[in-house]
């Protein structure tokens, strides 16, 4: 597996940034940053916990984009 397939991954504890898309869907967030608590294996959905949030918020993971290290 090359380092871009396992970059493009969501995995636990990754930086992640709004995408494109999440940001034109959700306005109030386009720009924000945080880490990825969990990811479903079931559905579509991430659960997310913004820099500077108390708490955790469940979003589509095609609206969040890991951040380069």
């Amino acid at each position: 597996m090359s380092d871009v397939q396992a970059f493009d991954k969501l995995v636990v504890g990754a930086r992640f940034k709004m995408s494109e898309l999440g940001a034109t869907r959700l306005r109030s967030l386009a720009g924000k940053t945080g880490i990825v608590v969990e990811v479903s294996h079931r559905n579509t959905g991430v659960t997310v916990l913004f820099d500077g949030a108390e708490r955790p918020s469940c979003l589509h993971r095609d609206f969040i984009t890991p951040i380069s290290r």
